[in-house]
């Protein structure tokens, strides 16, 4: 089968490795865990991080980047997430909620990394 049957994301991502910080919430929106990720890569609308915990599909995280000398959050929701090995699990994070300083901090940082791949 071709990869493009597999392939939902509608927006090209850009490789790019940060470490952050995420909360999990509960469906009432209180935090229930925490812990740290990176980011293996990003899009606009969303980014795949690896850690050490299998995150369910439709789960919601509030997450810290840090970017340069910014911090943006924003509040995510898990569309997948696999195991890589006995050891780290990646997971698909769409964003559902960024105000609009962080959109425009993030958005920067977006596209200097557009940039500096030469896209």
């Amino acid at each position: 089968m071709s990869d493009e049957l597999f392939e939902r994301r509608k927006a090209e991502r850009r490789y790019a490795l940060n470490f952050l910080d995420y909360e999990i919430l509960d469906a009432s929106g209180e935090v229930v865990g925490r812990g740290l990720a990176r980011t293996l890569n990003v899009s606009e609308d969303g980014l795949r991080l690896e850690t050490g915990r299998f995150f369910e599909p439709g789960q919601q995280l509030r997450i810290t980047l840090g970017l340069d000398n910014d911090l943006v959050q924003v509040k995510g929701q898990v569309v997948n997430s696999q195991p890589e090995n006995d050891e780290l699990c990646s997971s698909g994070i769409l964003f559902i909620e960024l105000n609009d300083q962080a959109r425009q901090t993030y958005q920067k940082h977006y596209e200097a990394l557009k940039a500096a791949l030469g896209q």
